[in-house]
């Protein structure tokens, strides 16, 4: 199982350099797929005019965008740092101070309560999804995004390397699988008009002799997700970091990862 150290601390980013965080949530927030369904969630939600409410927002980019629409949006993180971030990028950023499981807002807040990929690291993400509902406002819509790390896959000229890899994301994160798992909760939670989609991220950037980008591609760090690997793997996995690096210098390389949303009325 990975080491608690090969993992992003979000509850710990207050306490040292986010840097490196900021970077990679930056990376994700710029691929294709991921403004793609976000385009798609506040189209279908109508948020224009009316309270989002962003849990887990980091900097803040997904508010900016709800914002852009006409909407209001509530930027609402556990970490002081990532609101302060989101407070130096947008003048009307809203930050709101707390975590997904224990919403510091009334019921029925917001018209749009979203959560991207912020389930796969709850300690509980039935609670959590528990506790997005409630806020929801009768009519109202509650969105998850989170990412189904056992589609995940590297090319790799080793047939037996990407099963070596999907293991290790397995491992790296608490709740791997929770993306499959959430139409079924929002049902079970009492939701109506559930929708959902699978948006898949395609990777083939990598400048492995940038040290930005020692740790992997822009939003995938490879390095920490092979840590998530077995102990008997680690080195079959450290070889094929090497061979990893050397095809993307010859622009060869590619990893895949989907993304599922699902939108339900509340």
């Amino acid at each position: 199982m990975a080491d608690a150290e090969a993992r992003p601390d979000f509850a710990a980013v207050d306490a040292g350099d986010a840097g490196d965080l900021v970077s990679m949530m930056d990376a994700t927030d710029a691929w294709p797929a991921v403004q793609v369904l976000r385009a798609w969630v506040l189209d279908h939600a109508d948020a224009g005019d009316k309270v989002v409410l962003d849990v887990g927002s980091g900097p803040g980019t997904f508010g900016g965008v709800a914002t852009a629409t006409g909407a209001w949006a509530i930027d609402l993180d556990r970490s002081f740092t990532m609101l302060r971030e989101a407070q130096h990028r947008r003048a009307d950023a809203r930050p709101v101070l707390g975590d997904a499981a224990h919403l510091p807002l009334r019921d029925g807040a917001a018209h749009l309560v979203r959560a991207e990929r912020v389930l796969q690291w709850a300690t509980d993400p039935r609670a959590a999804l528990a506790d997005l509902r409630r806020v929801t406002t009768r009519g109202g819509w509650t969105a998850v995004t989170d990412t189904d790390w056992g589609s995940f896959t590297v090319q790799h000229p080793d047939e037996r390397a990407p099963d070596r890899w999907a293991a290790a994301a397995l491992g790296w994160v608490p709740h791997p699988r929770v993306a499959q798992e959430l139409a079924h909760a929002l049902i079970e939670l009492g939701a109506s008009d559930v929708s959902s989609r699978t948006d898949t991220v395609v990777i083939s950037a990598w400048d492995p002799d940038d040290p930005t980008q020692h740790d992997g591609p822009p939003g995938l760090p490879l390095r920490s997700i092979a840590a998530g690997g077995a102990v008997a793997d680690q080195p079959a996995l450290a070889e094929d970091l090497d061979v990893l690096a050397d095809r993307a210098r010859h622009g060869q390389f590619r990893a895949s990862l989907d993304l599922v949303t699902v939108l339900a009325r509340r």
